[in-house]
């Protein structure tokens, strides 16, 4: 070779995508029939020895060039890369079959080995075998650069005897894996390469450890699917995410709040195993767990209720109130009465009409809640105003002295248990039911609602979300958390299924709200997180119209407010199709039912991947599909520890927690 070819041929190898090919990785074939979506690989059984085996779902890189002194030159700056689907017959495969089937029965008849009864060339022969693999699509360079980029198909199909065909190094796999390349602290080491659930030969050739990093920004305003059976590593792969993200926020200056709805408690608490627990990433400064029954003796546990009996609150009640009975007995003509009451207030003195049928409304749910078990010594404010004559004062104080006291032109009742007497004594005076105009008011409406049994029942639910000590509403002081960017934890493990629902439903209505309210004022978003783990107990699929169900509206409104949206659960066919269909970031790990799989078939390409996710049940395997990622990669993600901990403890300024 002249010295001008050499230099032609030196460079030709050096290229960005050569370099590549050249970093260690293994020749294992050739291909021999290729189209724009699929191609047959060529292979034998000493070079997948040698390569250190080729797993099901592998990725490999089919380059058109030669082997040179220099390495590998390639013709064209581009590798196509594919993924093993499975195996394919070769051309001659009938007569291979034949060959193979004379050679067991003669080994077996003649009592020697497979090898003492053929010659080498039959051996070499009956060693040949193809892959079938997806073309996934090509990295490429273009002219005059050296930024590789990715195309997500091939844009020619050439004559397929120049594509040498190559099982990626770890260095090149974990790079393939991680592709694009995140940058700076825009980065989480989220676990390795992990093809098969047998992993001997993986460990043997290094693949194991080959890392995958992904970029912590497609977390961050999307929303992202973790799904899985029990024990399959959901939770841990949660846990990774959030402090990922608490480290790079606190790393970088910025403010991104977190809010987790933990319906087991295993996030709001330490693992008493490995001594490992979101609260540990911070004080109650940057860390706040909310929970029923909370008593100040931890001050980063608050409670995680408010004071129904606090006027401040009266709109949130309601909330609370009509969101319970209508999941429960909407479809009832009296629930349907009681929930449209129009609960803004008039114009004392413009409306003071209007205004007194209002405080009499007012003054009939909170008796309403009295006779549901839902009480307090007094006020929040000291008495609940309202609307009434000084004869049927007269005629109630005769009965009840002191529990009703004037206030100036109107009466005060002094006790939630007064305005509870006060409903009951007056629920049967015309007066009250009807104003002079004629008509229902919403106080017979409150008056009907407590002699139903049923809804009455269904009120009663919210006890334990009642607390006089609370002095300000839980979505405010989470609301509040958010802006700051603190991690939030609403510790659910105490609460009724129900109420559960309804306090997470109710919360995320209100985040929306304010969110919506700063957007429209021209404010800049503040991005916040929020995460659900056991989403099927929270996504009812079709169950409600977007308005009126807060995780649609989630996933439909909160891109534009910067709100993000991370979903755990087993079941993808609870999921509403307008969640899935938004989400951006997939992690998928062992589902046991082929209905699961067939619904998360629908999504990219996981069809692929289907039966080995009902098959593998190993924990923290996961086959993942990120926001900037181009192709799904199965990873095996790392076991959340110490040292995750105390980066984002670092990161905050805070010292290292210590392992016990």
């Amino acid at each position: 070779m002249s010295i001008s070819s050499t230099i032609v041929e030196s460079s030709r190898a050096s290229t960005p995508l050569a370099t590549l090919v050249n970093s260690g990785c293994k020749a294992v074939g050739g291909i021999f029939r290729l189209d724009y979506a699929r191609a047959v690989v060529l292979t034998d059984d000493w070079r997948k020895t040698q390569a250190g085996g080729v797993p099901h779902g592998a990725f490999l890189l089919a380059a058109a060039g030669a082997q040179t002194a220099e390495g590998f030159a390639l013709d064209d700056e581009e590798l196509i890369l594919l993924r093993v689907s499975g195996t394919a017959p070769l051309p001659n495969e009938s007569d291979l079959v034949q060959t193979r089937l004379a050679v067991v029965r003669d080994a077996g008849d003649s009592g020697k080995g497979f090898d003492e009864v053929t010659d080498e060339l039959t051996r070499n022969e009956l060693q040949q075998s193809a892959f079938d693999c997806d073309v996934i699509g090509t990295f490429y360079v273009d002219r005059n650069e050296t930024k590789i980029q990715f195309g997500s198909d091939i844009d020619n199909v050439v004559s397929s005897a120049r594509y040498q065909v190559f099982l990626p190094s770890p260095d090149v796999l974990s790079w393939i894996a991680s592709y694009p390349e995140p940058d700076g602290d825009d980065l989480l080491t989220l676990g390795a390469v992990r093809f098969a659930s047998t992993r001997r030969r993986a460990r043997e050739s290094g693949t194991d450890n080959a890392a995958v990093h992904v970029h912590i920004g497609d977390f961050v305003s999307r929303k992202t699917a973790v799904f899985g059976m029990t024990r399959t590593g959901k939770s841990n792969t949660i846990k990774t995410l959030v402090t990922a993200i608490a480290t790079q926020a606190a790393n970088s200056g910025t403010l991104v709040g977190q809010l987790i709805f933990d319906p087991q408690g295993e996030y709001a608490n330490v693992n008493e195993q490995d001594q490992t627990g979101l609260r540990l990433l911070g004080d109650e400064n940057r860390v706040r767990i909310y929970r029923l029954g909370a008593n100040g003796s931890d001050p980063q546990v608050l409670p995680l209720a408010m004071n129904f009996f606090d006027p401040a609150n009266f709109d949130a009640v309601v909330d609370f109130v009509n969101s319970v009975v209508n999941d429960q007995f909407g479809t009832y003509a009296y629930v349907k009465t009681f929930t449209s009451i129009n609960w803004t207030e008039p114009d004392r003195v413009a409306d003071r009409g209007d205004w007194i049928t209002w405080t009499k409304a007012v003054l009939g749910m909170y008796g309403l809640l009295v006779e549901c078990g839902i009480s307090a010594p007094s006020f929040a404010a000291g008495g609940l105003e309202f609307g009434w004559t000084d004869p049927l004062y007269q005629a109630f104080n005769t009965a009840n002295p002191g529990l009703v006291v004037k206030a100036g032109s109107n009466y005060r009742a002094t006790t939630p248990e007064a305005a509870k007497r006060v409903m009951l004594h007056m629920a049967n005076d015309g007066s009250w039911n009807q104003r002079s105009t004629g008509g229902d008011t919403p106080f017979k409406f409150i008056a009907d609602f407590n002699n139903r049994a049923s809804g009455k029942a269904a009120i009663r639910q919210l006890r334990e979300f009642h607390s006089t000590s609370a002095t300000q509403r839980v979505e405010e002081q989470i609301w509040d958390d958010m802006q700051a960017g603190r991690l939030a934890i609403v510790d659910l493990a105490h609460g009724t299924g129900d109420v559960s629902k309804t306090i997470s439903e109710n919360t995320v209505n209100f985040l929306l709200s304010r969110a919506n309210e700063r957007f429209r004022s021209g404010q800049d978003a503040v991005p916040f997180q929020i995460v659900v783990e056991e989403a099927h107990n929270l996504f009812e699929r079709g169950a409600k119209d977007v308005a009126g169900n807060p995780w649609v509206r989630l996933s439909k409104e909160a891109a534009k407010y910067q709100i993000g949206l991370v979903y755990a659960t087993q079941e993808v066919s609870s999921v509403d199709q307008r969640i899935l269909s938004n989400t951006s970031n997939w992690l998928v790990a062992h589902l046991n039912s082929d209905n699961e799989t067939r619904e998360l078939s629908h999504y990219y390409d996981f069809k692929t991947w289907a039966e080995s996710i009902r098959r593998v049940e190993d924990q923290g395997f996961v086959r993942m599909k990120t926001y900037s990622g181009k192709y799904i990669v199965p990873v095996q993600v790392a076991k959340f520890d110490h040292a995750m901990i105390n980066a984002a403890r670092a990161a905050a300024g805070l010292p290292v927690v210590e392992v016990k």
